[in-house]
């Protein structure tokens, strides 16, 4: 079974059924990809997305064949032939030694539901790290693996732990802690900095909210308050739990975040 969900996928500029779709067409060789969030049919934050994809591109030192526009018009064809108003597409480049593919198709999704939200998630700690963490780049090993720990724990998220015994992200979102009201976060260059990431991060700055981009050292994270994901499903979700530890998830900081991240999507759609 492919990850290819719905009905049909566009490889290059043309539209194909799923029947045609197989993983191996994005795991071999290098993929650079994106996932974004389509929501009442629009697909949330696509400049930005698109940027991040051209930056990634950048740090191995490729280009990407097809501009903004052309990113946009493949993506308002896909949502419209396939009668979609929520879920999730992936973007793919992927390049290989002699020929090189662009691949967009919708993604099977389960976002957090208002239990999750409300009581928040638990999440387990892997000793893992991205090797190329500024660039989102498909690696099959390391999704596979945390895959595996997801279902087989029966948690929501991994939490990655470096070699230099640091926090860094989750192996699908980007994570945060509170302490004395102010934001912790692992610095840029540790992490795949997020879309949902840097929004939060704009909300900060918006509310005044001290931020701490700084290594955040696995014997430390029992000092927190309060921490949370980030990212195209999640949004903004709060953790219950990392590993044994407990974590607030009414904290004021927390839910004012999550609040105004909500607003701001509301405000996206109605532009």
């Amino acid at each position: 079974m492919s990850e290819c969900y719905r009905y049909l996928f566009i490889k290059n500029e043309q539209l194909k059924p799923c029947e045609e779709f197989t993983d191996l067409q994005v795991q071999n060789g290098i993929s650079l990809y994106e996932v974004l969030r389509v929501v009442s049919g629009k697909p949330i934050f696509l400049q930005e997305h698109f940027t991040r994809l051209c930056n990634s591109a950048l740090h191995i030192n490729q280009l990407l064949w097809y501009n903004f526009e052309d990113i946009s018009r493949f993506i308002h064809l896909l949502i419209e032939k396939n009668d979609v108003n929520e879920g999730n597409i992936k973007l793919v480049f992927n390049i290989q030694k002699n020929h090189k593919n662009f691949f967009a198709y919708f993604l099977a999704h389960k976002y957090p539901n208002k239990i999750q939200y409300t009581n928040g998630v638990r999440t387990m700690i892997h000793s893992a790290e991205r090797p190329t963490p500024k660039a989102k780049v498909y690696h099959h090993q390391l999704r596979s693996k945390t895959n595996n720990i997801i279902r087989e724990a029966e948690i929501f998220e991994v939490l990655l732990l470096n070699k230099a015994g640091n926090l860094t992200e989750g192996s699908r979102s980007n994570l945060f802690f509170i302490k004395n009201n102010e934001l912790y976060t692992a610095p840029d260059n540790e992490v795949l900095n997020g879309i949902a990431r840097s929004k939060v991060l704009e909300i900060a700055d918006k509310l005044n909210i001290t931020v701490h981009k700084t290594s955040i050292a696995y014997e430390d994270i029992r000092y927190f308050d309060a921490a949370f994901l980030t990212g195209t499903s999640p949004m903004v979700l709060p953790i219950q739990r990392i590993n044994s530890l407990r974590y607030s998830v009414t904290h004021p900081l927390l839910s004012d975040i999550l609040r105004t991240y909500r607003s701001l999507i509301k405000e996206y759609l109605n532009q």
